[in-house]
């Protein structure tokens, strides 16, 4: 369903030793975007998907805020977890579509 999800601000990484003074993350808003475009909204969030390991041995975490009909949503999680964007919204994307067609439910 590309398009229905913008994706507005997307970061992947870790701190080095836990030190909040060494961060070592990346921009994933680009990354994301392909991702959710080329899904379901459901993306798997790990090195693959994500463009890299920006600190190698270490857990990541990811966080991101993405638009869906104006409106923004917060999502965060672990590396090796899977985030369903659109249940997370609290939306089913069948009926996103079925709205966007102009389907009149009964």
């Amino acid at each position: 369903m590309k398009g229905l999800l913008q994706v507005k601000f997307a970061v992947y990484g870790a701190l080095q030793n836990g030190n909040p003074n060494a961060p070592h993350t990346m921009d994933v808003c680009k990354q994301l975007q392909m991702q959710l475009d080329a899904s379901n909204g459901i993306v798997a969030i790990n090195n693959a998907t994500m463009g890299g390991d920006p600190l190698v041995g270490t857990l990541k975490h990811f966080g991101a805020i993405v638009t869906l009909n104006g409106r923004d949503y917060a999502f965060a999680c672990q590396e090796g977890q899977s985030i369903d964007f659109y249940q997370a919204a609290g939306l089913n994307p069948r009926q996103l579509v079925q709205d966007a067609m102009g389907v009149v439910r009964q």
